[in-house]
């Protein structure tokens, strides 16, 4: 039995001048292919779910993936089970009606042989299909992309057969995130991240944070975990799944993440050498990243909460790092709700209008994984930036691209 409380009391406490959307439909993706859907479900037989309270069963991980194809779709909806998602998960009524562009199961596109591979990991108490739009943008494109639904720390999440998955309102570990989240300090935190004003104070406040939300900052660890597990079924997905069998291009894998999920892909960076490349939309800097120094490029993709920390972030990789903070964005404006708010986020939502914050997102994130997956080696993505006017930017490079006037 879901407990209503803690569906508010999660609405309020997601810490990391707009309308409701009026359409019925996701804006249209810009590149030359149509795109697919598909679930998956895998279960991690080797690592406890922690957040049984009885810690006896096993991980388990629902996958979503967009990928191109080349008939024209039959959309899908937003989400299966709609219904059950506005009533318990808080999802906005405006979204009940809404179709994607995707079609479920088609046939993966002919035009190439295979298709590099990007992982996309949700926000702290999200859901997998938040950032719908990007996804499809990215999959038109020519990419193949599984975002992975971290179990219990995810909205709602469905399996392949239409089960649907969801947070565990009663989990003793949940209950503890969600007290520390709260508490004043956290909130406060927040607040003194803003006033900072070198780099030596946005440090002592990222290490602050975690301190202050010991439980929380340890969820990033456990769902690199997931996308590790995951990558070890690629193989096995490429050899036998009856729609992306033979399609993935296992050498080509990027990630990418928003909020506590952009944490996450700083994290399996870090460690998992199968990984090429990383985005984090608005993670901020926190776990290994406060320590160590990615070698694979990189792009921070941030709102106003970050604006100031471009050196900070730019100097986290022995390769290329970019920095780029939309100064007049907030938190949710790098997820679909920039078009679909409800009353529960406003206070997350900043003053750029919705679908110009996503547009740039999907300029950059598309820009910087065809430079650095697809090998397109003219991309200047410091001129992509400087396009916007709204952007702080910030990045390692000394020469190898020109820095924009302004």
């Amino acid at each position: 039995m879901i407990k209503l409380k803690w569906v508010a009391a999660l609405a309020v406490t997601l810490v990391f001048g707009h309308v409701f959307g009026q359409t019925n439909s996701l804006p249209k993706p810009t590149g030359k292919y149509f795109v697919g859907v598909t679930y998956l479900s895998f279960t991690d037989e080797k690592r406890v779910e922690l957040f049984d309270n009885d810690q006896k069963s096993k991980r388990e991980i629902t996958v979503k993936a967009w990928y191109p194809a080349d008939e024209k779709p039959k959309p899908e909806p937003y989400l299966r089970n709609m219904n059950f998602a506005i009533k318990y998960m808080i999802l906005p009524e405006n979204m009940k009606d809404l179709m994607t562009n995707s079609s479920l199961n088609m046939t993966v596109s002919s035009d190439l042989e295979k298709y590099p591979i990007l992982l996309f990991s949700h926000g702290w108490g999200e859901q997998n299909s938040q950032n719908t739009i990007l996804m499809e943008e990215l999959a038109s494109h020519g990419y193949i992309v599984f975002s992975i639904a971290h179990p219990y720390e995810c909205k709602y999440s469905e399996y392949p057969d239409g089960k649907i998955s969801h947070i565990e309102f009663g989990s003793l570990r949940f209950q503890k995130i969600m007290g520390e989240q709260q508490s004043p300090k956290a909130m406060a935190l927040l607040m003194k991240l803003y006033g900072a004003t070198n780099n030596d104070e946005r440090m002592k406040v990222f290490r602050e944070t975690g301190e202050a939300m010991p439980t929380l900052f340890a969820s990033p660890k456990y769902w690199t975990e997931d996308l590790s597990f995951f990558l070890d079924q690629i193989k096995g997905i490429n050899e036998s799944n009856g729609i992306l069998k033979g399609k993935m291009d296992i050498d080509r894998i990027g990630a990418l993440g928003m909020s506590l999920g952009g944490v996450v892909t700083s994290e399996i960076c870090l460690h998992d050498r199968r990984v090429k490349a990383g985005i984090s939309l608005d993670g901020g800097m926190y776990g290994s990243l406060l320590e160590e120094k990615m070698n694979v490029p990189f792009m921070f993709l941030s709102g106003k909460r970050f604006a100031g920390c471009g050196p900070l972030f730019s100097d986290k990789s022995t390769k290329d790092c970019y920095a780029f903070a939309i100064k007049n964005a907030d938190h949710y404006n790098f997820t679909d709700h920039a078009l679909f708010p409800y009353p529960m986020i406003q206070f997350m939502l900043g003053t750029i209008d919705g679908k110009r914050a996503l547009d740039i997102t999907n300029v950059l994130v598309l820009s910087f994984f065809e430079k650095y997956l697809k090998n397109k080696k003219e991309m200047n993505l410091l001129a992509e930036a400087a396009k916007f006017p709204e952007i702080e930017i910030s990045s390692n490079l000394a020469g190898d691209e020109p820095r924009p006037k302004g």
